[in-house]
């Protein structure tokens, strides 16, 4: 039985996490099947009758897009949406959205983490008791440091800035941010205050980015923002990995210009078995932490990204307005399932014109 006999808009994901396969009971009028990759829909010979994608980082371009002959809505599991081609989803009249937020408060909890993990120097921590120099504690006496008083620069203040400025406010620490445009609101309620990139740079003991990658985040922090920085300066990258030049935060490493960084993001990912950042001096080894792209995908985080994708989806097959659109940027929804058939619907022809989907 085809899904067009079932009378269900056929889904292809691409996220297989087994949170999702659990989850897509709870939307009985969609077909969801779940692939691998593009070759896996080739071989399953499905994805020329799917009609919505659900895209976990696999790129959509031009090249994939090719045998995808009936899809009108792509929906990402979460808040970014680099790998997609907008141009190109464009030029084929593909409605695009993505799914931000879901995973904020996770993100926030682990840029806490990393901070107290460097601020703590856990790793030299760790490694006195394992390699039974228990004694050597004496030495962190003093160099560790609370969170209590310090001043968290936060440049990027939308969904996982906010998290985190909220769950700073206990530890008692001054929380500067840098975005286009102050959040007036956010300064009267939590005392949070705005000020210029620079001043990020100059006055933060921590440093956090959030920003997604754009031409103007790209080498947001280079050298000559590590110049500007504190020696005792730690630097948490959850936004983007090409934001922070690697090559200048390994050298501000080295250099002392810095005191740490956690990334949870790289320039390419998997990172570059050549990068610097793999390639530290021991001693500095002890002041970085490192994590695979997890920060946001903790077990609650998955199961808002999971359902916030899967209503949208729902939502563009109702043809209900969408959430988080990113295509057409007139925010119409040009696209309704009706009786087993898509139709694109339009001013001048309100009943829409039928789609033959085999």
């Amino acid at each position: 039985m085809t899904y067009r006999e079932q009378n269900r808009p056929l889904v292809i994901s691409f996220a297989q996490q087994p949170l999702i396969r659990q989850m897509v009971s709870h939307f009985p009028l969609l077909d969801v099947r779940f692939v691998d990759d593009i070759a896996a829909s080739q071989r399953l010979g499905i994805y020329d009758q799917a009609v919505c994608m659900i895209a976990a980082g696999n790129p959509v371009n031009s090249h994939t897009l090719t045998p995808w002959h009936h899809l009108q809505f792509v929906q990402t599991l979460g808040s970014g949406y680099n790998n997609l081609d907008m141009v190109e989803l464009r030029r084929r009249g593909i409605v695009a959205a993505h799914n931000p937020g879901h995973n904020a408060h996770a993100v926030a909890e682990h840029v806490l983490m990393s901070a107290m993990y460097l601020l703590r120097n856990m790793a030299a921590a760790h490694q006195m008791v394992t390699q039974a120099r228990f004694s050597d504690r004496q030495r962190l006496a003093g160099q560790i440091q609370d969170l209590n008083g310090l001043t968290l620069g936060i440049y990027g203040f939308g969904y996982i800035g906010k998290a985190l400025a909220r769950l700073s406010l206990p530890f008692d620490v001054h929380i500067l941010y840098h975005q286009r445009h102050p959040v007036p609101d956010w300064e009267r309620q939590y005392g949070v205050q705005y000020v210029s990139a620079d001043d990020i740079w100059r006055s933060s003991d921590i440093v956090v980015l959030t920003v997604p990658l754009t031409e103007a985040t790209y080498h947001l922090v280079s050298n000559l923002q590590f110049d500007m920085m504190k020696s005792t300066a730690i630097v948490i990258n959850v936004g983007r990995g090409p934001v922070v030049d690697e090559k200048a935060l390994a050298q501000a490493l080295i250099d002392q210009k810095i005191a740490g960084a956690a990334l949870d993001v790289f320039e390419s990912e998997p990172i570059d078995p050549n990068s610097p950042l793999l390639h530290l001096p021991e001693p500095i080894r002890h002041r970085v932490l490192f994590s695979p792209h997890v920060s946001g995908v903790t077990r609650q985080a998955l199961q808002k990204m999971i359902k916030g994708a899967l209503d949208n989806v729902q939502r563009f097959v109702n043809h209900e307005p969408l959430l988080h659109q990113l295509l057409p940027e007139e925010h119409i929804n040009p696209w309704d399932w009706r009786d087993g058939v898509l139709q694109r619907l339009s001013a001048s022809h309100p009943s829409g014109e039928s789609v033959d989907i085999h």
